[in-house]
């Protein structure tokens, strides 16, 4: 027998009915049983799966790496500032800690050499911010280009994409599942701005009463007429959130979604109120259902099947007012029951005169003539 022997490993990394993505780590040993039967183990080793024909290098922090090629590393590590500044915000907005480290960023150079990374969009949905310039494959790796998509700032899909991983750590697992439009919105919260696509589609919506309905806001948009609608707006939902609420109540209901509890419910035990009263307050205050302008509280309508808002009953009737307008019913109620009193009392006189009177009458007709009764001359 040789003394070297020499073995190759194929696996199917990137297929229909697979996918590894690059950056995962692979740990590995060999054991060799010879014909006696003994079995011998080698230590165990990692191997890091890298796009090949390149000298890929890392620059990296305590929680993430980012992997380039070429005279990148400026451009790197400006990507790993990005990733700090967002886990240092965002983390402490959600009060969530990274469970799987390290995250590994795979920085490419363009679209062209990213492609062949990429998995498929199986699910159908939209992801404007990221369908060209990078994604999150797996809760530990993202793939990025240097290209500013959506936003002034490249490091944004960066950004977005790393703040998708910390929503799943805060919110996600095998019990809690998070609404598209809170893990998107959150995602976009995360970048240094959000965009002046989102925010104009958004404040056109707005204008034109045409918000998306809150029910077709819990799975993402597979619409590119709407796409830039529905991240505007989920950005704006969660900014209602976090401004009126504050940052304790926010990350208190992605633990508690976490914990396995529904959405609906989760919202009405954190905030207080159910999702048909979120979405009544929300467009009332972006202008989009008209306010009540009286003082007098009234309860929040339902919401409605159609995305274009009704406008509440409006009431021009103070409260003292009213109080005046019921006592003026009052009186006019007793006036009017006198009246129609002393008109039966009238009638019932009438009548018991006129029966009076047609009795005697009547014993008149009946009496035999008197006496000295003559018959008139001529009968």
């Amino acid at each position: 027998p040789g003394r070297q022997v020499e073995v190759q490993v194929a696996i199917q990394v990137n297929s229909g009915r697979s996918y590894i993505p690059v950056g995962s780590e692979f740990k590995y040993h060999w054991e060799i049983t010879t014909a006696d039967g003994k079995t011998t183990s080698g230590p165990e080793q990692t191997y890091l799966f890298l796009p090949p024909n390149r000298e890929w290098k890392s620059v990296k922090n305590s929680f993430m790496e980012v992997h380039f090629h070429g005279d990148r590393e400026a451009l790197a590590a400006t990507y790993l500032k990005a990733g700090q500044e967002t886990y240092d915000r965002l983390g402490q907005l959600l009060n969530t800690k990274l469970t799987q480290l390290p995250v590994r960023v795979m920085l490419f150079a363009d679209e062209k050499e990213l492609d062949p990374a990429r998995p498929g969009l199986s699910s159908g949905a939209f992801d404007a911010a990221v369908t060209t310039c990078g994604a999150k494959v797996t809760n530990d790796i993202v793939l990025v280009i240097p290209v500013a998509c959506g936003s002034s700032d490249r490091t944004d899909t960066l950004r977005h994409e790393f703040g998708h991983i910390l929503t799943d750590a805060a919110g996600g697992g095998p019990l809690g599942q998070l609404p598209s439009w809170l893990d998107e919105g959150t995602a976009v919260l995360a970048q240094s701005s959000p965009g002046s696509g989102y925010i104009s589609a958004f404040d056109a919506g707005a204008r034109a009463s045409r918000l998306l309905p809150f029910a077709q806001m819990n799975t993402p948009s597979s619409d590119a007429g709407t796409v830039n609608l529905f991240y505007g707006q989920a950005y704006a939902m969660v900014k209602f959130l976090v401004d009126n609420g504050g940052q304790a109540k926010f990350a208190q209901l992605f633990a508690t979604i976490r914990k396995g509890t529904r959405f609906d419910d989760a919202l009405k035990q954190v905030y207080g109120f159910d999702v048909a009263s979120f979405e009544a307050d929300f467009r009332t205050a972006y202008g989009v259902a008209a306010p009540n302008p009286t003082p007098v509280p009234t309860k929040p309508q339902k919401a409605q099947s159609t995305a274009v808002p009704t406008s509440r009953p409006a009431t021009n009737a103070s409260h003292g007012e009213g109080k005046h307008d019921s006592l003026d019913r009052e009186v006019l109620i007793f006036i009017g029951g006198a009246l129609l009193l002393a008109l039966l009392a009238v009638f019932l006189f009438l009548l018991s005169a006129l029966l009076s009177a047609n009795r005697r009458a009547a014993v008149r007709d009946e009496q035999p003539p008197s006496p000295d009764w003559r018959r008139p001359p001529g009968e």
